[in-house]
Parts: C-alpha cells; structure tokens; sequence
C-alpha cells in the first residue's frame, strides 16, 4: 500500500481488487476512473487512455464489442462496494488502485513498460492529498 492513513474499508475493498485478475483490475480501474464523482486536478484522460490501450492489448475483442458491465458480478459489487466510501475514501482507494496495478506483473513486457512509464501514480496521488 501506498498511503498508510487508510480505513478498514479501503484496506478490505482493496483486498478483494487484489484478487482481480489483471484484466478484471483494468475493466474496474476504467470504470471507475471514468464514473469519478470528485474532482481532480489531474488529467485522468490519459491514464483512461492507456487503461484502455492495456485492455485492447489483454483482450482483442474490446475495441470490437460494446462493454456490457453487468456481465461482470464481481466487478458491480466491487463498484457498489466503491459506492459505499465517502469522498476522502473514495480518493485514498482510487489512489491505492492504480498503485495497485503500478506494481503488477502483467506477464507482458511491453504492457508492464508502458504501465511502469506511463502511468503516473506519485503526481495523481500528490494532487488528491494536497488540495
């Protein structure tokens, strides 16, 4: 984890994104990214725009298919779980999320470069915190 302040609540809804396949990580990571109900002084587009890459690169079909989300379960009562947080711990879990898939190992070379390059976790979370 990246930020040490956080509730019972992020700690145990970012245990169950833990055990996410990296796929079903980027699904949510999109979604939520996308659905966001703070406001940041970040330019979240371009995480969104490299999530989406990752996830065309993970699954071929995406940019081919309307994304039905309610096919996903797990991830409606990972975002129904997201609903319950108030606004600060909305903030702290969003941050945690995208450490959380800044650290993993997508067996991809090319997709753990561009995550690892791209995907600016440090400055988001320094732009949540220091409002």
């Amino acid at each position: 984890m990246l930020l040490d302040c956080n509730t019972n609540k992020v700690i145990d809804l970012l245990d169950m994104f833990d055990d996410l396949k990296n796929i079903d990580k980027i699904r949510l990571a999109i979604y939520l990214l996308e659905n966001n109900d703070f406001v940041v002084n970040f330019n979240i587009r371009d995480m969104i725009i490299l999530f989406k890459e990752i996830l065309n690169k993970l699954d071929p079909n995406y940019s081919k298919t309307i994304v039905n989300f309610a096919k996903y379960k797990h991830l409606l009562f990972l975002s129904a779980k997201y609903l319950e947080l108030d606004i600060e711990e909305k903030k702290k879990f969003t941050i945690e999320m995208l450490f959380n898939i800044y650290e993993t190992d997508f067996k991809d070379k090319h997709i753990n470069k561009e995550v690892s390059n791209h995907l600016y976790v440090y400055d988001y979370c320094y732009s949540l915190l220091n409002r």
